[in-house]
């Protein structure tokens, strides 16, 4: 039965000992494998136990729409947190979407100057 929930919430069965760092590894072959729902899965879990880097992968599935929903906004929400976690391509990512939010303001606000 331990073995069960571990295989439910995408540890590898063949490895009872898998680490998170393990499972995001997989995660990411999975999903170079288009294995995208059982990458999830695995994401998923890491994710909950706060695995920056797990959040990161997952954020990029929820933008894609690979695996799960597409949802912009729950993108974004992991991305920021893995970003407070110090997973520097979120930090990275989390200043892009700063970036280009500004410019959208700033275009947004140019017809009314006009």
């Amino acid at each position: 039965m331990n073995s069960l929930w571990k295989s439910f919430f995408g540890f590898a069965e063949d490895n009872p000992n898998e680490t998170y760092e393990e499972a995001v590894e997989r995660a990411k072959r999975l999903l170079a494998e288009h294995n995208y729902e059982d990458a999830c899965r695995v994401l998923k879990y890491a994710e909950r136990q706060n695995h920056a880097e797990a959040m990161y992968c997952l954020a990029q599935c929820y933008w894609d729409g690979t695996g799960v929903r597409e949802d912009a906004g729950r993108a974004i929400a992991l991305w920021r947190k893995s970003a407070k976690l110090g997973f520097e391509p979120a930090v990275r990512r989390s200043e892009e979407l700063r970036a280009a939010k500004a410019q959208c303001e700033k275009e947004a606000r140019k017809p009314e100057e006009e």
